[in-house]
């Protein structure tokens, strides 16, 4: 009996040694390790420490770093998203529920000249806290009044 113990016992930690070396070989060629050539990272923004994620802004600094990065499966990027007054009533309701806001609503949601979506939440006695204008082709979103 002594002798079947004393060999799972040298066996699990012969398995537990070649699994810690084998994580501490990935984590030493994550963080390049000497001896591992790794490339260098992207350069930070002007003014900012060189290396990965230079400094404050980035890489919001660096326009469309994000966008060509995110390669998320579901969703593909589209140039022209056709959005509609009734698409940015959704959206501008998921804002609010995103953030927990179940008080507020959206009102005015009115198609401009210039082809933007201009919409307003309101709270519930009909009061306007703040309108935003929607591009139809890029979904971006800034605020009016």
């Amino acid at each position: 009996m002594l002798k079947r113990f004393l060999t799972i016992a040298a066996v699990v930690l012969g398995l537990t040694a070649a699994g810690g070396t084998a994580y501490k070989a990935v984590a030493d060629t994550d963080q390049g390790a000497p001896g591992i050539s790794q490339p260098p990272g992207p350069p930070g923004p002007p003014g900012g420490p060189p290396g990965r994620c230079g400094g404050p802004g980035w890489p919001a600094g660096r326009p469309g770093v994000w966008a060509r990065d995110n390669k998320f499966g579901l969703f593909a990027p589209v140039t022209n998203k056709h959005l509609s007054d009734a698409d940015v009533k959704i959206i501008a309701t998921a804002f609010l529920l995103i953030h927990g806001n179940h008080d507020w609503s959206v009102a005015n949601v009115v198609t401009q000249a210039d082809k933007s979506i201009e919409f307003s939440y309101v709270t519930a006695h009909g009061d306007v806290v703040a309108t935003f204008d929607i591009d139809p082709a890029s979904g971006r979103v800034q605020r009016v009044g």
